[in-house]
């Protein structure tokens, strides 16, 4: 689960990393070709003066290809390291593409797992067990007006219960599940236990002076956001009929 939690933020660490050394690849690049242009015209001022020094004896036209020599040479040492440059460049380029693919697959193969994980939770017969459990002790004590349900072994259980579902929501809102695979999963489910636990997240609020869901928002949202999915896909939400509203 930690590596599940951490997913997100290796992948925009890594992408930071890449571009503070594309920077640093560029600042490095201007630098080469100043110090080449400094050498290019160091190169031409010391041929300048060698020239003149021997401008009293040299024939002027030996002089005038020596200058010509010089600056050949100084026009291809350019040449040369603006062609190692783009080759470095292309290189490193490379690396960076093949690292940026080794990435999306590992958060791929992450988003697989917590899938493969979600199937598990809903598939092993304590989650229905669970479920039932926040659904009737959710009813018993909001007849008895929450009456020793604070801090009870009731009250710890199904909150651990609606914390799973918040955990979902949350890692839907991070991108490492899909909000539409998750509604394909869930149906109705997250937003019939939703409906079931809504007062239960009232009273604690209420309990510790918190704003309205605070606590379990992602929760309520990621049971709003499946709604809103399968509404648009043409179900209807289930209306559940309770024995005394037959009577």
């Amino acid at each position: 689960m930690q590596m599940q939690e951490t997913g997100t933020t290796d992948k925009k660490e890594f992408i930071s990393s890449k571009l503070v050394y594309a920077v640093s690849l560029t600042v490095v690049v201007l630098i080469f070709l100043a110090s080449v242009l400094l050498v290019k015209e160091e190169a031409m001022k010391t041929g300048m003066i060698s020239a003149l020094a021997v401008s009293q004896t040299a024939d002027p036209l030996d002089l005038s290809g020596l200058i010509q020599v010089l600056s050949a040479i100084s026009s291809i040492a350019v040449i040369l390291g603006v062609v190692f440059i783009v080759v470095q460049l292309r290189q490193n380029a490379k690396l960076i593409d093949l690292n940026v693919k080794q990435t999306d697959a590992t958060f791929r193969e992450l988003k697989s797992n917590i899938s493969f994980e979600i199937i598990e939770k809903l598939t092993d017969e304590s989650f229905a067990r669970r479920r039932s459990f926040m659904w009737q002790t959710v009813k018993k004590y909001q007849a008895s007006n929450w009456e020793g349900f604070d801090d009870s072994a009731d009250d710890f259980e199904i909150r651990n219960f609606a914390f799973m579902y918040d955990l979902f929501g949350q890692l839907a809102k991070d991108g490492l599940i899909d909000t539409e695979t998750l509604a394909k999963t869930f149906k109705y489910l997250v937003a019939l236990d939703w409906e079931a636990f809504e007062p239960a997240a009232k009273h604690i609020m209420k309990r510790y002076n918190l704003k309205e869901n605070e606590i379990f928002s992602n929760f309520q949202w990621l049971a709003t956001e499946t709604e809103k999915i399968l509404k648009r896909r043409g179900s209807r939400f289930p209306k559940i009929t309770h024995p005394e509203d037959e009577s």
